[in-house]
């Protein structure tokens, strides 16, 4: 990473001070282009029986990969302004209470997951077909996630979202590779992000990203202005809230992951 962009990226995760009015004005500027707000379970919905949403829909998508406390400032926010969203929660970032009043108010939770990375984290897996010929595993550690994360947060999740690692690009597969259909209905959940029914009905996608890139593929003043039908944003706490000592954590946590991981490698033979 080139010296400006570590500096960008060190600034934002210790010195930035809160975006939480940049955050409002974001809002209240797509409100003004005529957006209504959706869940991803309602939208999914209506996209499998065939009746897509009239208007344009914005679809607000929260990742809580490390911050429930951000997430919670940021959901204030919507609720002040009448906005709906959906929030995906990892296992480790599950907030009971903060949860709880998301459901009152009509905010989605869903499961934000991560088997795949984990399994090969913890069976140090060097390679994508190692990780394949675990599907079974992994599904079945799914299966056993999805529950666990509906008697944790108090609610069954109605869609889900998988979560990136470090060892999803290293690796060259994601955590949602395992997924399918059936295993969808088996646990009552319409839809997973990803899935490309899903996402080819999205007309432009835009995802926060740290400085000094701040979004992907533009920002939204831009996108804005060709007026897609289907609006989707996808936001990080951690780009929104100060909080330098869950980024702190959060930070070591990802660099202690990979040190395990490349000290288990070593230990069973599998290095390089």
């Amino acid at each position: 990473m080139a010296a400006s962009n570590l500096w960008a990226h060190f600034r934002q995760n210790y010195f930035m001070a809160d975006r939480l009015s940049e955050y409002r004005q974001l809002l209240s500027r797509i409100l003004q282009h005529g957006y209504r707000f959706m869940i991803m379970a309602d939208f999914a919905y209506s996209v499998r029986a065939g009746t897509p949403p009239e208007g344009k829909v914005a679809l607000l998508r929260v990742d809580v990969d490390s911050d429930p406390r951000g997430a919670g400032r940021m959901f204030e926010v919507e609720r002040e302004l009448g906005v709906r969203s959906t929030y995906y929660f990892r296992l480790s970032t599950i907030d009971g209470e903060l949860i709880a009043a998301m459901i009152r108010d009509g905010t989605e939770v869903g499961y934000h997951f991560e088997e795949t990375s984990t399994l090969a984290r913890r069976r140090a897996i060097r390679s994508a077909a190692d990780v394949e010929r675990c599907r079974d595993i992994l599904r079945d550690h799914f299966r056993e996630n999805v529950a666990l994360f509906g008697k944790r947060a108090g609610v069954t999740p109605r869609t889900v979202a998988a979560h990136g690692d470090f060892l999803n690009r290293k690796l060259g597969i994601s955590n949602n590779f395992f997924i399918d259909g059936t295993l969808l209905d088996e646990l009552g959940i319409v839809a997973e992000a990803y899935q490309k029914w899903l996402v080819s009905r999205v007309s432009a996608r835009i995802a926060d990203r740290p400085p000094p890139q701040n979004w992907q593929p533009r920002p939204p003043e831009e996108v804005l202005k060709s007026s897609p039908v289907v609006l989707s944003l996808v936001i990080h706490p951690r780009q929104w809230v100060r909080n330098p000592w869950t980024n702190a954590g959060a930070d070591f946590d990802r660099v202690w992951a990979e040190i395990e991981y490349r000290l288990k490698r070593l230990r069973t033979g599998r290095s390089g």
